[in-house]
């Protein structure tokens, strides 16, 4: 009984406690734009968003954007926040976040594991999955629970991802659609990104895919 107890202690400790809901640019996180139409969607490569430049005059957490998405500027993809993208990569790993319990996600375009380590070369892009008791509209709802199902009871065993992130044994390549959503809270003052991503990948992007409006497995 002892072990046991001590098993249990040791897996709260491991996936930590979490809270709901978040904080920084929230509304924005948890909608997407009215009448949205789902089944239009723009697919880019991982590079396509790495390469997306800031948005002209972008401030750490600024105010003006906690509740309202970033206006349309110039850029040559032609997106802008708010648009349903689809992009394809290696799943790398995903984690719980201690915050406010979103599934982070990081794709990269190499084939990493557990076994393959990341390199300084590797592209990164983080898409985030929150809880579906997060979002208002039921649609959402369903979607973010359709993805959070499928990554516990085919990629985590059917637990909650750790907050350090599981790293995939094997090469898994997915393709996600999800809104384009910009992260600001993590842009640092002279206007670079702040270096993100676990367990020794970092996204140099703060562009993000967030909501997931859907994950499936593909063929690379």
């Amino acid at each position: 009984m002892r072990w046991f107890l001590l098993s249990l202690l040791g897996a709260a400790l491991l996936h930590g406690a979490c809270q709901s809901p978040g904080k920084e640019r929230w509304p924005i996180k948890t909608s997407v734009v009215p009448d949205a139409d789902y089944s239009k969607t723009k697919t880019v490569t991982l590079a396509d968003m790495v390469s997306l430049g800031n948005p002209p005059g972008a401030r750490n957490n600024d105010p003006k954007y906690q509740s309202a998405r970033i206006p349309q500027f110039a850029n040559g993809l032609g997106v802008k926040e708010g648009d349903f993208l689809t992009v394809r990569g290696y799943l790398y790993l995903v984690a719980t976040e201690d915050n406010d319990c979103e599934y982070h996600i990081q794709l990269t375009d190499q084939p990493r594991t557990t076994t393959d380590k990341p390199a300084a070369g590797d592209l990164c892009v983080i898409v985030e999955v929150a809880r579906p008791d997060s979002f208002q509209d039921p649609e959402l709802q369903k979607r973010a629970q359709a993805v959070r199902d499928l990554i516990k009871t085919k990629l985590t065993a059917n637990t909650e991802p750790v907050s350090a992130g599981n790293i995939m044994r094997h090469a898994v390549f997915v393709q996600v659609t999800g809104q384009l959503f910009y992260d600001d809270a993590h842009l640092k003052s002279d206007g670079t990104p702040e270096p993100r991503g676990k367990r020794d990948m970092k996204s140099n992007t703060l562009w993000e895919l967030h909501p997931v409006l859907d994950l499936q497995f593909a063929t690379p």
